[in-house]
């Protein structure tokens, strides 16, 4: 039997114990704080770091997808490592099988773990409150989000939703967005953990690195990233 290991962001904690659950799986996990999303050059590094401590793996499955490149570069020094081939993990809950998500434009997301993220734009919005005052902090979220329209709340089926709807709700209130509710999925975690490894997947020998091209892109492609750091 394979020895794998998953490494695996925070913010997915909900919809990956929930593929845990429906696949039996009993990979260990080392899960990586969302704190290191805003930054893709120290995401790359932890991840790094973390791929060069683990032993005796014969995988390693990544519970991220490209996330703005934070994860091009990683050298699989100790393992193989199996990535999904999506954008990053918005990308991976809203996907069908068989079908490339397409992102609605203009729009932030949201899930229960990027609203209780440390770096959640709930939060950050509280802390430029503290620092600046309301009138400054509208300012500078009308600024800082004057390319988004809408506010997407995910029901990845890994949560209750209803319960994460008035805080949406207050989101969107204070940042000016229009709140939407769409359906996500857990597939790609399930697929993750069970295999078949095959188009949906970069994988990357043990000895290789982590290029854009393993992902379908080049390096002209741009990244969305839905972090806002202040």
């Amino acid at each position: 039997m394979l020895n794998n290991v998953v490494i695996a962001c925070h913010t997915l904690s909900d919809e990956l114990n929930l593929a845990y659950a429906l696949t039996n799986c009993t990979y260990p996990v080392i899960w990586i704080d969302s704190e290191y999303h805003s930054d893709p050059n120290k995401l790359r590094k932890k991840l790094q770091e973390t791929v060069d401590s683990v032993k005796d793996a014969d995988n390693l499955l990544f519970a991220y997808g490209c996330c703005g490149n934070g994860l091009v570069g990683i050298h699989a020094s100790t393992a193989n490592l199996i990535i999904p081939k999506t954008e990053d993990c918005i990308s991976m809950v809203m996907s069908k099988p068989g079908e490339k998500y397409e992102r609605v434009k203009e729009t932030y997301f949201l899930t229960k773990g990027w609203i209780e993220s440390s770096k959640s734009i709930s939060k950050e919005f509280e802390n430029a409150l503290k620092k600046y005052g309301l009138k400054k902090t509208k300012m500078i979220f009308e600024i800082m989000l004057k390319n988004y329209k809408y506010l997407m709340l995910i029901d990845t089926g890994a949560y209750n939703v209803a319960e994460y709807i008035p805080k949406a709700e207050e989101i969107a209130r204070m940042t000016s967005l229009k709140l939407l509710l769409e359906k996500g999925d857990i597939w790609f975690l399930i697929k993750l953990l069970k295999g078949p490894y095959d188009e949906d997947f970069c994988v990357v020998k043990k000895g290789e690195k982590v290029t854009v091209e393993h992902f379908g892109f080049t390096d002209k492609d741009s990244f969305h990233q839905d972090s806002i750091i202040l």
